[in-house]
């Protein structure tokens, strides 16, 4: 099997190959007449045609278009044009993801908007699917004149992308279930299902959906064979975690350890930035569930919450109110929601853990405000991080962070130690006046991760077992990294890279990550 890299590389040249056995005199008549025909607005004065297949689809059609040269154009493009679309420069973000860096968007709402009226130009956009859940978008411009077509083909390539909208929309869903796949409500921790939600007091506007349930023996998404996995992976019961002694002492990793986590933790924040490009109104959280895992599998990792004490997906997605282990479901995100998207990936031994929160189209000012203050608590507490630093101190500077700002800091749930377990110590709690035991010394690893509400600070749990929502209703937020302590301080094993999408909201500089 190809690595994810070398997929990528393969990407990139079989959408040039298709791209340019699309300059041919029959495209404007056979081709993007017919896509915009079918377009939900025929009128529209500009766009691209914009087809998206996975990437033995795109190699395949790249051979079939050029050997069909010698055939009339109605015939060549017949079977082609259902599968393409017209998409316009205000439906960029829906094609290619969000928080794409400025060329890559530019390339592709340039291409978007060509003039449709004039016959003697045209654009195609190609979206090649990657098996690791990522996408890689080139675009092409085409000009026809009295020699024929002369191709264009941008040397800027999208990759990584994200699935299109269009693409991300499930194939069977609670209305049109496949038998194998039920979608079922998650009850009991996730040890059984139900076609019904019992009876709950809910305080906010968000309910439950039901959930992809495989008919398989663990009814979970299936893991590739070869990859190793924690020893709960077929039992939910991570033996090796409550029995550690890992959960009274921390632990100091030595350098070839930390270097190995420092792999670990780059798969999970590869996968948080795959997942997050998907984030756009119209997408569930079933299908941002489904590239987290296709993410961190293909890299040869586990997605650490999948059979965890029965946690039933790959990832968690905590919605507008919802405070932590949001359960992926049928559920379309809605403009102005905001989603948490909290990534676990085993790797080579190791666990790396991360989240952030992030806007669903335009979000109003209070839930950007709540945004922005949530980020603001984390680096308060990254602050505190260094060798002799009291554990306990994290919590009273985010708590006066949190507080200064108008919002509130949950109790309930803090950050964790993280390495060869999921979870253990040392405990650390992000409110005030806690009673953490211990001062940091450098190998220690932990998460830092202030869940902050808008309102009170209390939280109760849905009838799953594991959602954990706001009791007063208001909207919740939270970002988090896994930090080891050094010398001179702190390293951010999951900290952001040169690729991680663009999403925060807020122009604060202060905050900007």
């Amino acid at each position: 099997m190809p690595t994810p890299a070398e997929e990528a590389a393969d990407a990139t040249s079989a959408a040039a190959d298709l791209l340019a056995a699309l300059a041919d005199p029959g495209v404007p008549e056979h081709l993007v007449a017919k896509v915009r025909a079918a377009a939900p607005d025929p009128e529209s004065p500009s766009g691209a045609v914009f087809f998206e297949a996975p990437l033995a689809a795109v190699k395949s059609l790249a051979t079939v278009m050029e050997r069909a040269k010698a055939l009339p154009a109605d015939s060549r493009y017949k079977a082609f044009a259902p599968k393409c679309r017209l998409v316009a420069a205000s439906d960029v973000e829906n094609a290619i993801g969000c928080g794409l860096p400025t060329a890559h968007v530019a390339m592709v709402t340039s291409l978007c908007a060509t003039p449709l009226a004039d016959a003697k130009q045209y654009a195609v956009v190609v979206s090649v699917a990657l098996a690791c859940g990522t996408n890689v978008v080139r675009g092409a411009s085409y000009a026809v004149g009295g020699e024929g077509v002369q191709a264009s083909v941008s040397e800027t390539v999208a990759d990584p992308a994200a699935p299109s909208v269009w693409a991300l929309k499930l194939k069977h869903d609670p209305e049109n279930p496949n038998p194998s796949e039920p979608w079922l409500f998650c009850l009991s921790r996730g040890r059984s299902r139900a076609e019904k939600m019992p009876g709950f007091n809910y305080a906010g506007p968000l309910r439950p959906a039901p959930i992809m349930t495989p008919r398989n023996k663990l009814h979970l998404r299936e893991v590739p064979a070869e990859i190793p996995r924690p020893d709960y992976a077929e039992t939910a019961d991570p033996v090796s975690e409550t029995e550690s002694k890992l959960q009274q002492i921390n632990y100091q990793y030595d350098a070839a350890q930390l270097a190995t986590l420092r792999e670990c933790c780059a798969v999970a924040r590869g996968a948080l930035d795959a997942t997050i490009r998907a984030v756009r109104p119209g997408v569930t959280t079933e299908a941002l569930d489904i590239i987290c895992h296709k993410y961190i599998t293909a890299h040869g990792g586990y997605p650490s919450p999948l059979n965890y004490y029965n946690f039933p997906k790959s990832c968690c997605t905590s919605v507008n109110e919802v405070i932590c282990h949001g359960i992926p479901d049928a559920r379309a995100l809605e403009e102005g929601d905001v989603v948490n998207v909290d990534v676990t990936a085993f790797y080579k031994g190791f666990h790396g853990d991360l989240n952030e929160t992030v806007p669903v189209g335009k979000c109003d000012e209070k839930s950007l405000k709540l945004m922005m203050t949530a980020y603001k608590c984390l680096q308060k507490g990254i602050e505190q991080v260094k060798p002799g630093g009291r554990y306990r101190d994290i919590g009273e500077e985010v708590t006066k962070v949190a507080h200064a700002r108008d919002a509130s800091v949950v109790k309930s749930y803090c950050g964790h130690g993280i390495g060869t377990l999921f979870h253990c110590a040392p405990n650390v709690p992000h409110y005030a006046k806690n009673k953490a035991v211990g001062s940091m010394k450098e190998g220690h690893v932990f998460t830092i991760e202030p869940m902050i509400n808008a309102g009170g600070y209390k939280d109760v749990t849905w009838p799953d077992g594991w959602t954990a929502v706001t009791k007063d209703g208001s909207r919740s937020a939270q970002y988090e990294h896994t930090m080891a302590v050094t010398a001179e301080g702190v390293e951010l094993l999951t900290a952001r890279t040169a690729t991680s999408p663009n999403v925060f909201p807020w122009s604060d500089p202060e905050s900007h990550p």
